[in-house]
């Protein structure tokens, strides 16, 4: 909901012969009575500032039942001693524009407080947060969130004080413009002088550069200046504690990713693999098009004001990618692959995306995803806390699925994302549903029930069953897979993440069989009893029903 004009709140107080004014609020309005205190008053702006910024009206009561009772009005306060003593009450200081609003009852003031890219808390040292219709405070682990994803200014387009275009190294420059001719997606940027070229790329306004500039081409000089905390460690691992290869690049991002390049090339160990038809097929253990995006989104989407590095490891069976900053709002490692692109440097991610080395869609997630699986990798694997997102990405190639993908491509039928998980995730456990299939390629029931349908026509796949409770597997040709699973980088669902995603589907369908759980968790019916007692026991389920017709519900 978006703040109300002067007008449409003066038709909003129409409401309150039969409504009180509590019942009118929402997550950007909240009415407050003329005895409120200034602590009051201080506490609900910065709620609203560290949320999306909303309106106060002061001189109305919240729990009458008329307009006449309701609108008390405020005489003794005046506008500019009130927006001074918000300012001096909230740190960082917080502006807010007031205006007086004349009604027959009497007059209100009306606090406009503008959303913020900070976090703010009143000078006695309290934050709050607008939720619903709620100022809620922000202990703990909320205030970390709320520290790390908070995104509502983006500090890479802030101008570099004092600093021209000397600040950009000319070698980065010429970098940019081979990158820009190699991806060939913007050729209009060719002709263009350098200041031409950055001011097109929103990297400066006339002869003065930003952060994003300093960042993408600067010296090196000056990006360590502007910027300490950019840095990117790659290690390579022989053991699990133990490296023979470390080093700490704080070159700007273009030579950057070149320097990641070269070291994943020389350390790139390939499988050739041979089709049916006798053709032959090289892939590499690290796919440069995967590693690429994974660092790309990393170096474009970290939070640059927290003290930490971009780590590279390379691990003898997986590549593990840590940047600096949680998920963004409410991007989950869950809903990552399906999210609508969310971005926190947006400058820096227009400027990569101009030259045409990001995904013009998203955060190429979905380009990582096909990309690992479409090789026989297993499937990549997102983690997420407050400070930091985790990407995992399995470097071990299951030769098979990976020959299958080949002869279907060279047979002129390219498997999209969607098969590509349906049937990796059929390698390591025995059937999929409609259900289960919704969480693995996370997409509605029915969507998927078509997604296996399709696959089943096709010959991929074998059904059992009809309706809403068929079932599917691999078919017949495809069961050596499952043979040789021991050798793949196979790992199971944690006990944590079933209940979770059992208590999910619960959730959304009301109740849950065996049969169920089993497809979501790819037990055997013995497991699954023990399992499902299990959360039993620890008051997560109840059980209804006996026989064929028990099911599972939560508790009332």
């Amino acid at each position: 909901m978006t703040a109300l004009t002067s007008q449409e709140l003066s038709a909003l107080l129409e409401r309150l012969d039969g409504e009180s004014a509590d019942a009118l609020e929402s997550d950007v309005l909240e009415f407050k009575s003329s005895r409120v205190n200034f602590k009051s008053i201080r506490e609900s702006v910065v709620a609203f500032a560290n949320a999306q910024g909303g309106m106060l009206v002061i001189g109305v009561a919240d729990r009458a039942h008329s307009r006449s009772a309701a609108i008390e009005g405020i005489e003794n306060l005046a506008p500019g001693d009130l927006q001074r003593t918000i300012y001096d009450g909230t740190d960082p200081h917080i502006t807010v524009d007031i205006e007086e609003l004349d009604e027959p009852e009497g007059r209100l003031l009306v606090v406009r407080v503008p959303s913020s890219g900070q976090l703010h808390t009143t000078t006695d040292g309290i934050a709050k947060i607008r939720v619903g219709k709620e100022s809620k405070s922000l202990t703990g682990s909320d205030l970390a969130h709320l520290l790390a994803t908070h995104s509502g200014t983006d500090h890479t387009a802030q101008i570099a004080q004092g600093e021209s275009l000397d600040a950009i190294d000319a070698a980065e420059i010429r970098r940019l413009r081979e990158m820009i001719r190699a991806e060939d997606t913007n050729p209009g940027l060719n002709g263009l002088g350098d200041a031409e070229l950055l001011n097109a790329l929103g990297l400066a306004e006339g002869q003065h550069v930003n952060i994003a500039a300093i960042l993408m081409l600067g010296h090196k000089s000056v990006l360590a200046r502007y910027i300490p905390q950019h840095e990117l460690t790659i290690v390579r691992f022989r053991e699990p504690t133990e490296y023979d290869f470390r080093r700490d690049i704080r070159d700007p991002l273009l030579k950057t990713i070149d320097a990641v390049r070269q070291i994943i090339e020389a350390n790139v160990r390939i499988t050739t693999i041979q089709t049916a038809g006798f053709h032959h097929f090289e892939i590499a253990d690290m796919s440069w098009i995967v590693i690429r995006e994974s660092v790309l989104n990393a170096l474009i989407h970290r939070d640059y004001f927290i003290n930490a590095s971009i780590q590279v490891f390379l691990r003898p069976d997986r590549v593990e990618v840590t940047s600096p900053g949680g998920f963004i709002g409410d991007v989950s490692p869950e809903n990552v692959l399906r999210h609508a692109p969310v971005r926190r440097n947006h400058l820096l991610a227009d400027a990569f995306q101009a030259i045409g080395l990001v995904n013009r869609v998203g955060l190429g997630v979905d380009r990582i995803y096909r990309e690992t699986l479409r090789t026989g990798k297993d499937f990549p694997r997102y983690e997420s806390d407050v400070g930091t997102v985790k990407l995992t990405l399995p470097t071990k190639t299951h030769v098979g699925f990976a020959r299958f993908v080949a002869e279907r491509y060279l047979d002129g039928e390219e498997l999209g994302l969607d098969d590509l998980m349906v049937m990796r995730s059929l390698m390591t456990r025995d059937e999929l549903n409609r259900w289960s299939a919704s969480e693995v390629l996370k997409i509605a029931e029915a969507d998927a029930a078509n997604r296996l349908a399709d696959l089943n026509s096709r010959g991929f796949l074998e059904v059992r069953g009809r309706g809403q409770g068929a079932s599917y597997r691999l078919a017949q040709q495809f069961y050596g897979w499952r043979e040789v699973q021991g050798s793949m980088d196979v790992e199971t669902l944690g006990k944590d993440e079933v209940r979770r995603l059992i208590v999910q589907a619960i959730r959304r369908r009301g109740s849950i069989t065996n049969a169920a759980v089993r497809a979501i968790a790819g037990y055997s019916r013995n497991e699954t009893v023990r399992f499902m007692r299990s959360m039993r026991e620890d008051g997560l389920v109840m059980v209804k029903g006996r026989g064929r017709g028990a099911h599972y519900v939560l508790p009332e």
